[in-house]
């Protein structure tokens, strides 16, 4: 296999390692193991990172975790969609707008 070559694997089955390695992490007492533990989530979490996801599934994702909790985002984020989806803005700036979106989310919620 060669380095960079990719590997389907089942959601289902990354979301039990995952949960697997932190139980070890919490339940060790051994620092060596903990550290160990930390580097190979460390290293899952890279490899499944938003960066691997296509920006309209990213937008998709974000939209639908906002639905209930926080209209104002929800409703900027279907625009930010159908604006890229359309074509009226480049995928760089549908991403700087979804970065910016994201990282105001907990400052702009409202309270219901």
């Amino acid at each position: 296999m060669s380095e960079h070559e990719k590997v389907f694997i089942p959601k289902e089955s990354i979301d039990k390692l995952v949960s697997g390695l932190k139980s070890i992490r919490i339940t060790t007492r051994e620092k060596a193991t903990r550290k160990e533990v930390g580097k190979l989530l460390d290293l899952l979490q890279q490899d499944l990172s938003q960066k691997n996801i296509p920006l309209k599934e990213q937008i998709l994702e974000k939209m639908k975790e906002s639905k209930g909790v926080d209209p104002n985002l929800n409703a900027n984020l279907y625009i930010l969609y159908r604006n890229l989806d359309s074509g009226q803005i480049t995928e760089e700036q549908a991403l700087e707008l979804f970065q910016m979106y994201v990282k105001i989310e907990p400052y702009n919620k409202t309270i219901l």
